[in-house]
């Protein structure tokens, strides 16, 4: 397939998109039209290692040059210097290294960024974002990550931990979340939690139990969501990640709930869409890093 784009398309830049997960470990060839191909999907590796094996696994398949390699990661990451900063959880091997290094992908240009903001990316260069100046975006998956577009810029902050939407409080007297704060979304709405819930009712009450689960984590995402409107008043949010690919039932049982709840201040309704490509928009937003640290695409 890559030999096709490359003929078809002489000339056409490519980019290696890699989207680390809690759970998997995703990967592509992106063309600089945001299309994929070739592509690769494993468990989330477990050592380092392993992630440069399943990275150089990919670089092998490339039938034609790339541009070089787009990582997207969990946790705080300096897009800078491809270092992770801070990643508690089952990737935390991770941090303090620059992905960079980890990879070892010689001459080729490596590029690394928080995994929602690759996301995001994506939407912006390719996808629903496309044109706009502000968005935000959520990644519902085993976590929940979030990206925000403000004022035509991708929004990281003082120490590259900004758009950590999943760790906003929501329950005053909720548990301890991984990254160290109490009652977090991502403690309320992720797949995660809501099979952890599910089970316990499961436990207590039987499988009617089921719908209760499911509206109380979505009273939390829509609450979550009414607040992201609020502090952004952006012109769409987009939803993206494993619980998303559930279909529009997601978006029927949420949007007009946050539509109520902020129509008075925003004064109109803001679209709540899925992201283009549910499942491997990190993947794509991973290269797009890559077009962008080169000059070959703008934001």
């Amino acid at each position: 397939m890559s030999e096709n784009l490359a003929s078809t398309h002489p000339g056409n830049p490519l980019a290696i998109g890699i989207d680390i997960g809690g759970t998997t470990i995703k990967a592509a060839i992106v063309s600089i039209g945001g299309a994929l191909t070739e592509n690769f999907r494993e468990p989330s590796p477990r050592s380092a290692s392993a992630l440069r094996d399943f990275v150089h696994s990919v670089l092998k398949s490339a039938k034609v040059p790339v541009q070089g390699i787009g990582i997207g990661c969990k946790g705080v990451i300096d897009n800078e210097s491809s270092r992770v900063k801070s990643l508690p959880g089952d990737l935390h091997f991770l941090e303090g290294q620059l992905l960079s290094n980890v990879v070892e992908a010689g001459q080729l240009t490596v590029c690394a960024d928080n995994d929602a903001r690759t996301a995001l990316i994506a939407e912006v260069l390719w996808g629903a974002a496309r044109g706009r100046r502000n968005a935000v975006l959520l990644t519902l998956g085993t976590g929940v990550g979030g990206a925000a577009l403000v004022d035509g810029v991708i929004v990281r902050g003082c120490s590259g931990a900004a758009g950590h939407l999943g760790h906003m409080t929501v329950d005053l007297r909720g548990g301890l979340c991984i990254c160290g704060n109490y009652g977090c979304l991502e403690t309320h709405f992720s797949s995660r939690a809501i099979e952890s819930d599910y089970a316990a009712h499961l436990y207590r009450a039987g499988d009617e139990s089921a719908r209760h689960v499911l509206d109380r984590a979505f009273e939390y995402l829509a609450a979550a969501m009414v607040s992201f409107m609020h502090i952004f008043d952006p012109e769409i949010l987009i939803l993206g990640g494993n619980i998303a690919a559930a279909g529009p039932q997601l978006l029927t049982a949420i949007q007009d709930k946050v539509a109520r709840r902020t129509k008075v201040l925003l004064g109109r309704e803001v679209p709540i869409v899925f992201q283009k490509a549910i499942g491997y928009g990190g993947v794509a937003g991973a290269a797009g890093l890559v077009f962008l640290k080169q000059g070959l695409l703008a934001i």
